[in-house]
């Protein structure tokens, strides 16, 4: 397949573009060239930046044809439309990341249809918040679209390389014995590990998958099971502050309940994994590293 990557040099975008070049498709890679390409020889690199509709880059890109289009960049409804107005008649398939911030209100868990992009109205007047800005661009991609339109809600995505470094600031506190703040340890969450979230792109761009996918752990774990994951990790206390509307916020601080059902990429055949098979490992390996670089 010859596919078209936007983004795909950091994080799960690196390892979805990484799968895709040893199943051997024909990748070509578009960035503002601000960073090294990391598959120089493996991957075509264009440069273009996605926000300007004037870009020079743009030219090349929409003269060729795609079997599909990844985006891992697109965050409002007006980078949505450029979107459709760049890739029509180009390509029959565009794969776009959203996110589980889609979902509003306090419920158990939030399966597809809790948020529907087909009925849902812009309001410009509404603050642009990151999940605002996923929900315009559901919203313009499946309503517009004349291409078909698959969007992944992914949970946080965790990882070694995530560059955000979340899961790394929880493991230094508790090591430097400086406290972590949640608001109840009976709040249910998960998250995804990073290579899932690139498993499942390649799987839906390789299996042709159309509409939209939640993709995180197979089941959820309690603040409290987290924080007990941690202190084994780390082999310290960890110094944990409850309060509602604490001072100091926290990268995994949540209100409410707040994980996603995935049962519907399961029942395609897709496998997502517990969390107990990566979390803690995953903790390890940053109690680890910090320690080296405490010696």
């Amino acid at each position: 397949m010859k596919i078209l990557v936007l983004g795909g040099t950091n994080f799960f975008g690196k390892k979805a573009v990484r799968q895709l070049i040893d199943h051997g498709h024909d990748v070509t890679v578009a960035t503002r060239g601000n960073k090294p390409n990391p598959f120089k020889g493996e991957a075509i690199h264009k440069i273009l930046d996605v926000q300007d509709a004037t870009h020079p880059g743009w030219e090349e890109i929409t003269h060729q044809s795609w079997d599909a289009v990844f985006d891992n960049i697109c965050y409002t409804a007006e980078e949505a439309q450029l979107r459709i107005d760049k890739f029509s008649g180009s390509t029959d398939y565009y794969y776009v990341t959203s996110s589980m911030a889609v979902y509003q209100g306090d419920q158990a868990g939030y399966r597809e249809t809790d948020f529907d992009p087909l009925n849902y109205d812009i309001d410009a007047t509404k603050e642009m918040t990151y999940g605002e800005g996923k929900r315009q661009v559901e919203q313009v991609l499946f309503n517009q679209a004349p291409f078909q339109v698959t969007a992944f809600r992914f949970p946080i995505v965790l990882d070694k390389d995530d560059y955000t470094k979340r899961l790394y600031y929880y493991v230094e506190q508790v090591l430097n014995d400086q406290p972590i703040y949640f608001t109840d340890p009976d709040i249910r969450v998960n998250y995804v590990k990073g290579t899932t979230a690139a498993d499942s792109i390649v799987w839906a761009i390789e299996e042709q998958k159309t509409g939209i996918y939640n993709v995180s752990s197979a089941d959820t774990i309690t603040v409290r099971q987290f924080i007990s994951w941690l202190g084994h990790a780390t082999d310290a206390i960890v110094h944990v502050i409850y309060a509602t509307n604490p001072d100091v916020r926290s990268p995994f601080q949540t209100q409410h309940d707040q994980y996603l059902i995935s049962e519907k990429i399961q029942s395609e055949g897709f496998k997502l994994r517990q969390l107990e098979e990566w979390l803690p490992d995953l903790m390890q390996y940053f109690a680890n590293e910090i320690k080296k670089e405490l010696l």
